[in-house]
């Protein structure tokens, strides 16, 4: 290996020695620098970290809650129920009906007409206010007692409506139906008919049977006015009064008074419509439960029968009636309650006892026993 000696080298390679060699100054300078370039690139590459996780964190961040008012169209429907209210109220001011007692012509006849007859015009009207508070007075004064001021009346009845009292069965009810057996029994027993020549003895008041009838005027006349109320007699078939129950105003209650003392009567059921007679208290039923009455006051002097034909007739049994009762329960919302009354017209009979107190019993009526008037 050849050393070289500094000394001996030339001119030219001296001077490119002593420009490689770097003062301290210069090495500091270029330190700096350097350092400079580190840090920017260093703070650039932080920033670039904060800002990607920055991105991320807003990617992951739920969406804040915006709130859109929505303008809804409003529509005011039609005040159909005052228009109703303001109707009626006109109504009610229209004035009464009125009948002119004769036809009027323009020209004159050569006959003159004939009276009009009087028509009731009670039942074609709206009720009287003062008729609803005089009814409400006479009720409170009359047989019902304090039962229809107080609604639950004097049998604890539920609801509003009429006390109520039929030979000492007390209820309350906002409808009742009076019930009465008016078959040969009912009167020959009690001397009102001549059974050996079916002939009747005695006529209207003079009859025993009145006493029936009085109890069921004493009814009738303490029903309020807002009281639905119905009449049926029966024997070989079902009577009504009316086909439907109605309001018990004072021109009704005179009606049905006028009814019963006319029609309720020896031999006024008798069979129709093909059907075999008897003392159908199974035709009562039917009639009751189409009228659908909240209570019912039924009076009987004995069991039920069907006629078989020539003078003969056969007992229809408890249990057939019993079982007619829970048919009609399937159909009906309730059941009437039906207070059985067992008149003693004569002996008193265990079997026809039993009946009766079956069909109070099934109705959660109330059975009594009386005994029937003589004269």
């Amino acid at each position: 290996m050849i050393e070289v000696d500094p000394h001996r080298l030339s001119p030219k390679r001296k001077q490119k020695k002593a420009a490689k060699a770097v003062s301290p100054q210069d090495r500091k300078k270029r330190g700096l620098i350097f350092t400079i370039i580190l840090g920017s690139v260093i703070a650039h590459g932080v920033g670039l970290v904060l800002f990607g996780l920055f991105q991320i964190a807003a990617y992951f961040k739920e969406p804040e809650a915006t709130f859109v008012v929505e303008r809804k169209q409003v529509v005011i429907p039609a005040q159909t129920r005052e228009h109703k209210m303001n109707m009626a109220k006109h109504m009610a001011m229209t004035p009464k009906p009125v009948f002119n007692e004769k036809l009027v012509s323009i020209r004159p006849t050569e006959f003159a007409l004939p009276d009009l007859p009087t028509i009731p015009v009670d039942q074609m009207i709206p009720l009287d206010p003062s008729e609803l508070i005089s009814d409400q007075l006479a009720s409170l004064s009359g047989s019902a007692g304090l039962g229809s001021a107080l609604g639950q009346g004097l049998a604890g009845g539920g609801g509003t409506g009429s006390g109520m009292s039929f030979f000492n069965i007390k209820d309350n009810a906002r409808s009742v139906v009076i019930m009465i057996d008016v078959s040969a029994s009912m009167f020959g027993r009690t001397g009102d008919v001549d059974y050996s020549q079916s002939k009747l003895v005695r006529k209207g008041k003079d009859q025993a049977f009145q006493a029936i009838r009085e109890e069921a005027f004493k009814l009738i006349d303490g029903l309020s006015v807002n009281t639905l109320f119905g009449v049926i007699h029966w024997s070989g078939s079902a009577r009504l009064w009316k086909e439907s129950l109605v309001p018990a105003t004072k021109a009704n209650r005179a009606l049905a008074k006028e009814h019963i003392q006319t029609r309720v009567d020896y031999n006024k059921a008798g069979p129709r419509g093909g059907r075999p007679g008897g003392t159908r208290h199974d035709y009562a039923l039917e009639a009751l439960f189409r009228l659908r009455p909240e209570t019912a006051f039924m009076l009987t002097d004995g069991n039920a029968t069907r006629s078989l034909g020539r003078g003969s007739f056969e007992v229809i049994e408890t249990s057939e009636i019993l079982t007619q009762i829970e048919e009609a329960a399937k159909d009906l919302p309730q059941l009437p309650r039906i207070h059985t009354i067992y008149y003693l017209t004569g002996n008193d009979k265990r079997e026809e006892e039993r009946l009766l107190r079956g069909i109070s019993r099934k109705t959660n009526g109330k059975f009594r026993k009386q005994k029937a008037a003589t004269k």
